[in-house]
């Protein structure tokens, strides 16, 4: 780039002359006393060169005056003028630095080629002027490059490839940026060499940027849009907004471009000093008069140090005293007033005000306001302060409108943060004051009465919407994200707050036929919310009966959102409200509230329609896939479900779905080959069907009865490793305590004096007989166990299918019966260690209880095989839980047909858990009836 420039621009005088040492030193001085004496020395010199002395003549008129240099430049030329320096800086450079505009300007007159020259980095005296940030000498110099021939002298790029704009920007020259914002504005959209648009560089240059950025993007004088580019580098592909994000000024970006508000943001190159911050904190009027008296005693500020405004009309000065308050924190940015506002000391924000009125409108790092800070803290008194001022400064209502509605970083008004935060009473006097900011929402589309709803404040949201003094109703907005309300917010709450907006006037009632984006109403929201709201759910049915009937865009009537949410006390009210319609609403699926509630799992909602006969025609109905609720049971594998469906006999198991399935088809499709838990709720399910003889088809049985391959029943065990493993650590784990207990006898040993040396102390009692007796099973089973998982898992066995599953289904029965045992040997121990005196007594018997009834309730496969055995009784009958559903030709097959049973399986997992606890409860009879026994 900088060659391509340096190609088409012209680079000093051609002659390349050096400028006269005495002649640079004049230029950068501006003695005028020594030019004259340097004048006088040279006409004194006896050269026979006139010329040489007429230009030192000219030399000198650079920095005497105007006069003499338009009487010495017709005679002499422009000769001398025509050199360079080291850096390769003309005449006109080194003013255009130094900020000498009458000598810019005689030298642009007299010399006008030096207007476009570079030096050797190829900046133009214009770049020079920029730089140092003369915003005259810069005004002098555009309309003689305008008017220069060339190529585009005012685009002519440096050795950065850096227009004179961006010059300007990154030294932070506003003035100057303002002046070319003026009277070249096309330079805005000129990007550098490596992409860098102003506006890009002026978003990155930290303190100030606001106001570099602002100045970019004011229109021009015939009000057009500014013809700014947002390019950032190309590689990345950034753009200003980017940037300004990062550094919480994208706001300022995006609403002065959008709307050229009038924007205020703090100071941004002074600190606050100790002192005075230990002041505003402590809140001490005293103190604060009196550093204020003292500042006045000295020198001012001015106002542009306070405040950078998007639209300065004035060069006002601040009032005497106010400049030790033009500061902000170095944390966030606040400035006297937001820490004032912040720790709520109303007679020091009164202060502030009146000390530095600029104050109010100033925002801090986030964009704050002081009235935000006085609004997150709750502070009533110091908001009507800064409302009051607000109104001062704007002369009016309308005028002062924008300031009171101005958003933070996060779109939200001063309203917004005080109904955020549940100040009350600052809401109220900002309805008061600035009612119209109850009508603004922020960024994400909230009102404020939205965020009152949701926040669950009562007396916010009759604050809120409380009519207006002249008798008007509220103009607060109840918008909310993706077209909810503030009622449907209120339906998860509280039903007060919902009451409060059903009863505003005249908007209230109509926002309970308001659907949000996805179609729901308030009711909707009453009856899914996590909480059970039957109190909002009744007061919104009561007013709008006809909202029963209303679905969302998925078809999901309130009847299904209840049955979903598994309330019963909501189903029965829909019900009663619409006797004849329920059988009809049926979802996008075509599924009714009954398939909805075995979908999700709902076992009182279930259990509530199989009990009421009323619902028989919802048993079997089928929804578009053809499915009834029994075949979404099985096919979801939810156990209570199918038990509860199978217990209704108007349900018909033997319907298939448009697949040609039935119910039992899709139990046993979903259950993955392979040993499986015999709670499983997958197995339970499959079991359900196959004890009750529910029919399969085909298709059904097709599916599951393929011949194995070899090779897949010689990779049988890969099926269950999680399985295996989980069971050996388990019975080894037993297996090791056990063993460690049976050689660490309770009750300790008879000593070497005495008859049995070395015996167990406590051999004769029925306590340490249980014991060993319990312990020795323990450890029998989880060996036993641990052999079979062993076997079972090796390679080199190798066993079928329907060996290993004998084998894993032993050995889990076996550690279960050892876990039983070593809780009982555990009893039986402790009563042997704390023996048989009256103080143990009670202690033994809670032992006892306590281990009794751990070994009946958390262990499963006690208890939870009643629960089905009820299922299978009422739709098999006896049959059904002995698997003799038809006559056996043998004794053999009668018998296997038994053990097979279900009845048979559930006696032996209950006989050894049932005798554990026989034994338990004998041992605390005899502990109270013969306590040495």
């Amino acid at each position: 780039m900088a060659d391509a420039v340096a190609a088409a621009a012209e680079f000093g005088p051609r002659q390349k002359m050096t400028l006269d040492a005495d002649l640079v030193q004049v230029l950068t001085d501006g003695d005028a006393v020594r030019m004259e004496e340097l004048l006088m020395g040279r006409e004194g010199c006896g050269s026979d060169d006139g010329g040489y002395r007429r230009t030192d003549a000219l030399q000198v008129s650079i920095n005497v005056g105007a006069a003499a240099l338009r009487a010495a430049a017709p005679r002499t030329g422009t000769s001398s003028l025509l050199g360079v320096t080291s850096n390769g800086n003309t005449a006109l450079h080194l003013v255009a630095s130094r900020g000498h505009v009458e000598l810019a300007k005689l030298i642009s007159e007299t010399a006008p080629s030096l207007v476009a020259t570079r030096n050797k980095c190829l900046d133009t005296p214009l770049h020079c002027a920029a730089k140092a940030g003369h915003r005259d000498v810069a005004d002098c110099l555009l309309p003689m490059m305008r008017a220069a021939e060339g190529t585009a002298p005012l685009r002519a790029m440096n050795q950065l490839g850096a227009t004179a704009l961006h010059e300007a920007v990154r030294h932070g020259r506003a003035e100057v940026v303002d002046l070319f914002m003026a009277e070249a504005p096309e330079l805005a959209a000129v990007a550098s060499g490596d992409g860098v648009s102003p506006l890009y560089l002026a978003a990155t240059t930290g303190s100030g940027s606001v106001r570099l950025v602002a100045a970019l993007l004011r229109p021009s004088r015939d009000g057009m849009p500014s013809p700014a580019s947002f390019a950032g580098p190309e590689p990345e592909g950034r753009t200003a907004l980017h940037v300004a994000a990062a550094i919480s000024q994208a706001k300022a970006i995006a609403e002065t471009h959008g709307h050229g508000a009038s924007m205020d943001f703090g100071p941004c190159n002074e600190t606050l000093d100790t002192e005075l911050l230990h002041v505003l904190t402590s809140g001490d009027e005293v103190r604060m008069a009196d550093l204020l008296g003292r500042e006045r005693r000295g020198h001012g500020h001015s106002l542009s140090q306070v405040a950078i405004r998007v639209d300065d009309d004035d060069d006002g000065r601040a009032p005497a005293g106010a400049s030790r308050l033009l500061g902000v924190t170095t944390g966030n940015g606040n400035t006297a007033l937001h820490v004032a506002a912040t720790r709520g000391h109303a007679a020091l924000a009164a202060l502030v005000c009146a000390t530095a009125p600029a104050l109010a409108a100033t925002r801090n790092r986030f964009l704050d306001t002081p009235l935000h800070c006085a609004a997150k803290s709750g502070h009533r008194d110091v908001a009507a302060c800064l409302l009051s001022e607000m109104l001062r400064a704007g002369g009016a209502a309308s005028a002062a409108l924008p300031l009171r509605r101005a958003t933070n970083c996060l779109g939200a008004t001063a309203l917004h943060e005080a109904v955020r935060n549940g100040h009350a009473g600052v809401v109220a006097l900002l309805m008061a004051e600035a009612p119209e900011l109850a009508s603004v929402a922020n960024d994400g589309g909230v009102s404020p009465l939205y965020l009152a709803a949701t926040v669950g404040s009562v007396d916010i949201v009759r604050a809120l919407l409380h009519p207006l003094p002249d008798g008007t109703p509220s103009p607060a907005s109840a918008a909310g994200p993706d077209g909810r309300t503030a009622l449907h917010s209120a339906a998860t709450t509280s039903k007060e707050i919902a009451r409060e907006i059903l009863d505003w006037k005249p908007e209230g009632r109509t926002l309970l036929t308001k659907a949000d984006s996805s179609g729901r109403t308030p009711l909707h929201f009453a009856i899914s919310s996590q909480i059970e709201r039957f109190d909002v759910f009744q007061l919104f049915l009561d007013a709008e009966p006809s909202l029963a009937l209303v679905c969302d865009i998925q078809g999901s009537f309130p009847l299904h959102v209840a049955a979903v949410m598994g309330s019963v006390r909501i189903v029965v009210e829909l019900i009663q409200k619409c006797p004849n319609n329920y059988n009809d609403l049926v979802d996008d699926r075509g599924r009714n509230f009954l398939h909805c509630a075995v979908e999700h799992n709902k076992e009182s909602i279930v259990r509530y329609i199989c009990r009421d006969d009323r619902f028989g025609i919802l048993m079997n109905a089928m929804d578009n896939e053809g499915n009834t609720p029994l075949h979404l049971a099985a096919e979801y594998g939810h156990p209570r479900m199918v038990s509860l469906l199978l217990e209704t006999m108007s349900v018909d198991v033997a319907i298939t779905n448009r697949d040609g399935l039935t119910a039992a088809d899709l139990a046993y499709r979903h259950l993955q080959p392979g040993l499986h838990y015999f709670l499983n709720p997958r197995a339970v399910v499959k079991n359900l069907f196959y004890c009750t003889r529910a029919p399969v088809t085909l298709e059904g049985d097709h599916a599951r009865t393929g011949i194995p391959s070899a090779m897949e029943d010689a990779d049988a065990p890969k099926d269950s490793g999680g399985v295996t493993s989980t069971g050996t650590v388990a019975s080894v784990l037993i297996a090791t305590v056990t063993f460690a207990a049976a050689l660490t006898v309770p009750g300790g040993y008879v000593a070497d004096d005495h008859p049995n040396a070395g015996t167990a102390a406590s051999a004769g009692r029925f306590a340490f007989r249980a014991f060993a007796v319990s312990d020795t099973m323990a450890f029998l089973c989880s060996i036993v166990g641990t052999c079979l998982l062993v076997v079972g898992e090796a390679r080199e066995v190798r066993p079928s299918r329907g060996r290993l599953r004998a084998y894993q289904g032993s050995a889990w029965a076996l550690v279960t019966a050892g876990a039983q045992f070593m809780v009982a040997a555990f009893a039986f121990g402790l009563q042997v260690a704390l023996g048989g005196g009256a103080d143990s007594r009670w202690l033994v018997v809670f032992v006892h209880a306590l281990c009794s009834a751990s070994v009946l309730l958390c262990f499963p496969g006690i208890w939870a095989p009643f629960c089905l055995g009820k299922v299978i009784w009422r739709r098999a009958g006896w049959r059904g839980l002995t698997n003799l559903h038809r006559c056996p030709s043998s004794l053999e097959e009668f018998l296997w047909c038994f053990v097979t049973s279900f009845l048979a399986k559930t006696l032996l997992r209950t006989f050894l858990p049932v005798l554990i606890a026989v034994t338990l409860v004998v041992a605390i009879v005899l502990n109270i009836a013969k306590p040495n026994c």
